[in-house]
């Protein structure tokens, strides 16, 4: 499935496309290569689950500076790999896990078990992005 512009726009807690687009190309912000459909771009599914991972940071109020690192440190492959299992129902959930401290480093964690991210969450503390319920509430319509 593509999404629009406006479509990522909303999951990053934007009112309008116009108001991601400007925030993207200033902070130096990489959501995926759109496809160009007539005026306007499509993006898939990896790039929605970036937009969520900024939509929640933003709930968080940490800065586009540090959304920015978050987001350049996904793993984009695994991700992938991560939502292809999900779509096709081999697993049941994709969760990030982002660390609520500075430097960020090798983060965000991808947990496809509730459990095992459960007990990372007790050793540290992390911002929990739930990607599974995101996704399937834009696949849906609901958002």
């Amino acid at each position: 499935m593509l999404y629009k512009t406006q479509d990522l726009a909303k999951a990053a807690g934007y009112k309008t496309a116009a108001k991601l687009t400007n925030e993207m190309h200033r902070n130096g912000i990489n959501l995926g290569e759109g496809i160009r459909v007539g005026p306007s771009k499509r993006y898939g599914i990896v790039s929605l689950a970036k937009a969520i991972v900024m939509g929640t940071l933003r709930q968080f109020q940490i800065p586009i500076s540090q959304q920015t690192e978050v987001i350049d440190s996904i793993d984009e492959h695994s991700l992938a790999c991560a939502l292809d299992q999900f779509g096709n129902g081999d697993i049941q959930c994709v969760l990030l896990l982002i660390p609520s401290w500075e430097p960020f480093g090798d983060f965000p964690l991808l947990y496809v078990n509730r459990i095992e991210a459960a007990e990372a969450m007790r050793e540290q503390h992390y911002i929990l992005v739930n990607l599974d319920h995101s996704i399937r509430t834009f696949q849906q319509g609901a958002i």
